[in-house]
């Protein structure tokens, strides 16, 4: 058991409560490395102004919640956020608890449409990508027309694309592992031919002399890790480049929406191919790493909304089977 995930690395009457959290949510296969310590603090607070275990009230949860001096506006919504959570667990558990208001409005269910790249799209964009320069020794010319294209041709998450260790590329057979992904999940990748060709190109370049199995796959020259931030500036230079519109913060197109149109054209594939969209999505959703058919089926509306045809196809189907199902 993690020291966090201990009654003694919290102070307050609720230290066994808060313990309890945190093994609850990551039994669930969730990482939850900052959110202890964001609740020890907590902790710390409610310790220092003697609550006790039978409520936490409107005013300590106000107090709490108010905002710092030399805090930032990110920072303090976190915060609220990592405490709520955890103030709704006491909640369903018969405790007393004050929910802090939401700090922002929500968006309507379903309101975020990501950017789904056209193959126009697709061609400026890595014809601007190849052309990329940057001082020396940067590997940013070499590293992200690799990179970019495992994003796309894969549909992974940026943080399992740099999470890749040398050991978890099979560039012999064509596998990718991807380990301790979000939800702790493992799965492994296959490639297609093009990609592990682009892959194998960039490998028998940079990892020429022999490296530990645990070393990353992309590196800078010095072998520093390469962060997320770094990329996506570098993700909207090349958009920029391409002459891609970009509708601000928040509106993509992301980095993260190379996922949303590997899936979306990869439905589109296998609909063209035969296969009902609702047989396909488990089988996109393990690809993906999901936890959830749910969490695929946003691609369903995604692909239809793209390409109408295979709504054509569909009802073609259900005419079939539901015969004189027409109105």
């Amino acid at each position: 058991m993690k020291n966090d995930e201990t009654t003694r690395y919290y102070e307050s009457p609720f230290a066994a409560h808060m313990a309890d959290f945190i093994r609850y949510k990551r039994a669930q296969g969730l990482k939850y490395d900052a959110v202890p310590r964001s609740l020890r603090s907590f902790s710390r607070f409610l310790s220092a102004k003697k609550a006790d275990e039978a409520s936490i009230g409107k005013e300590l949860i106000e107090e709490w919640c108010s905002f710092r001096p030399n805090e930032n506006r990110h920072t303090q919504i976190r915060r609220i956020v990592e405490t709520t959570q955890f103030l709704k667990y006491l909640s369903e558990r018969g405790v007393d608890v004050h929910l802090p208001r939401p700090t922002r409005k929500s968006r309507a269910r379903g309101a975020f449409v990501p950017h789904i790249f056209s193959h126009e799209e697709l061609r400026r964009f890595f014809e601007a990508c190849d052309r990329i320069s940057a001082r020396t020794p940067s590997m940013m010319p070499v590293m992200l027309p690799v990179l970019f294209r495992l994003l796309l041709g894969c549909g992974l998450r940026i943080s399992e694309a740099l999470g890749l260790r040398l050991g978890d590329t099979d560039l012999d057979n064509g596998i990718l592992a991807i380990r301790k992904s979000k939800f702790n999940k493992d799965r492994l990748i296959p490639l297609s031919d093009s990609l592990l060709a682009v892959l194998r190109g960039y490998s028998g370049t940079y990892h020429k002399i022999p490296k530990d199995d645990k070393e990353p796959f992309f590196t800078h020259r010095d072998g520093r890790v390469v962060s997320q931030d770094n990329i996506y500036t570098w993700f909207r230079k090349v958009v920029w480049a391409a002459g891609i519109s970009h509708g601000g913060r928040g509106n993509g197109p992301r980095l993260h929406d190379f996922r949303h149109t590997f899936s979306v054209y990869s439905l589109k594939t296998m609909t063209d191919k035969g296969m009902d969209m609702y047989c396909a999505l488990p089988l996109l959703s393990t690809y993906l790493g999901h936890a959830s058919l749910s969490a695929t089926g946003q691609y369903v509306r995604l692909t239809q909304d793209m390409f109408p045809e295979i709504i054509e196809k569909a009802n073609a189907i259900a005419a079939f089977v539901i015969p004189g199902g027409e109105w």
